[in-house]
């Protein structure tokens, strides 16, 4: 049975190719909870919209991401016909959940009868007292996760193109739906937009739930760019970011600081002066960080 595994990065792949588990592979490279995501998946516009974001904001150089993420997953659409088995990889958090809604909703539509497509989705392993990614598992534990996947029908299908629509739009509190009526075959996608929610400034002090733990981690006495996102990777629970969109964060925030070589913020930064000095047009899936504010009392998104 011709099989394709879609792994979620590079770290998952080095372990599966360690797993015995047959197949192609397909590493998803691109982050799609940051950055532009309004145009359909897919579409030109949608690929053009996420090279030159990635290009810009991760320093990548010209042409690698056509080559590391539009070309191979165009070359695997283009012949997905042949294909018996169709394995997605991914992870509890939200950098994993939101690539994951993208896929199945996309491959939903795509796979032809006869193709299966199904997901492995790591969070609660038993043994483990923390929710485990793919990279942090041995590989002989894989064989068991491909044994139990979810394999994927109508019902999922239409319920990953809700959610991930919703993410895309422009409504961001049209999220509220998904959060408080969780679907059982995706148990972790509520914490994930929580997650996502708390990005947007807080109403009560003009940061998001990630830039008031780096302050709180700077008033501590943390004093280098690298050392704080090292703490931050260590703090976080249901981000799952990298190294380099916590560098993107600070980097946003860098107009706080008075040096921001040894991370010496500015006297008075109350929620005034830090709106005045933070630029919010950007996007958080369909929406723009200027347009909401999360309110920690109601524990929401609300429009500014």
């Amino acid at each position: 049975m011709k099989t394709i595994h879609i792994l979620n990065g590079d770290s998952t792949l080095a372990i599966f190719n360690k797993s015995g588990l047959e197949g192609e592979i397909l590493v998803w490279r691109d982050v799609l909870s940051q950055g532009p995501v309004n145009a359909p998946f897919g579409s030109d516009q949608f690929w053009a919209d996420r090279e030159a974001y990635m290009t810009s904001s991760f320093e990548i150089e010209p042409g690698k991401f056509q080559t590391d993420v539009i070309d191979p997953f165009k070359a695997f659409v283009s012949k997905i016909g042949t294909y018996k088995q169709v394995v997605l990889w991914f992870e509890y958090d939200l950098f994993c959940q939101i690539n994951m809604l993208a896929l199945m909703s996309y491959l939903g539509e795509k796979v032809e009868p006869g193709t299966e497509l199904s997901l492995v989705c790591t969070g609660h392993i038993e043994g483990y007292d923390k929710l485990m990614g793919l990279g942090e598992l041995p590989a002989d534990i894989y064989t068991q996760l491909y044994n139990t996947r979810l394999k994927l029908g109508t019902r999922e299908f239409e319920y990953a193109q809700g959610a991930y629509s919703t993410y895309t739009s422009t409504e961001a509190d049209d999220l509220y739906t998904y959060m408080i009526m969780p679907f059982h075959e995706l148990p972790y996608l509520a914490a994930a937009f929580e997650a996502h929610w708390k990005r947007f400034p807080s109403i009560e002090t003009g940061l998001s739930e990630i830039e008031e733990k780096m302050l709180e981690f700077i008033k501590e006495g943390v004093k280098t760019d690298r050392e704080l996102v090292g703490k931050m990777l260590r703090w976080q629970t249901t981000h799952g970011f990298g190294d380099l969109q916590y560098f993107e964060i600070l980097e946003r925030i860098k107009p706080l600081f008075t040096n921001f070589e040894t991370l010496e913020l500015k006297p008075s930064l109350d929620k005034a002066t830090i709106e005045s000095l933070i630029d919010r047009n950007y996007w958080l899936g369909g929406a723009k960080a200027n347009k909401w504010q999360y309110n920690p009392d109601t524990q929401e998104i609300e429009r500014k």
